[in-house]
């Protein structure tokens, strides 16, 4: 099923999924459930579907902790600690 899209991993506190809570997303659900036994422990079901199979409410942004917009120009060099920014002790 590789190529398809996206999975979505959800999560059960009470192991009857009327209380699913989403996790992320995922490139397959072998590695949604590797996530799930190393990090969700106190979780009893898990639930891994294609995204597009998949019934999320219209105001659902997906968790993609590597996606994040960079507003400054930055170095490939060492970037220096800016020390206007410190508050003095007194």
């Amino acid at each position: 099923m590789l190529g398809e899209g996206l999975f979505i991993l959800a999560v059960s506190l009470s192991g009857d999924y009327k209380d699913l809570e989403y996790i992320g997303n995922f490139p397959n659900c072998i590695i949604a459930m590797k996530y799930f036994k190393e990090n969700c422990s106190q979780h009893k079901a898990a639930s891994c579907t294609l995204k597009k199979y998949t019934l999320l409410p219209p105001d659902h942004v997906d968790v993609n902790p590597f996606k994040f917009d960079i507003k400054t120009q930055q170095s490939c060099g060492f970037v220096g600690v800016d020390t206007r920014t410190f508050i003095k002790e007194e």
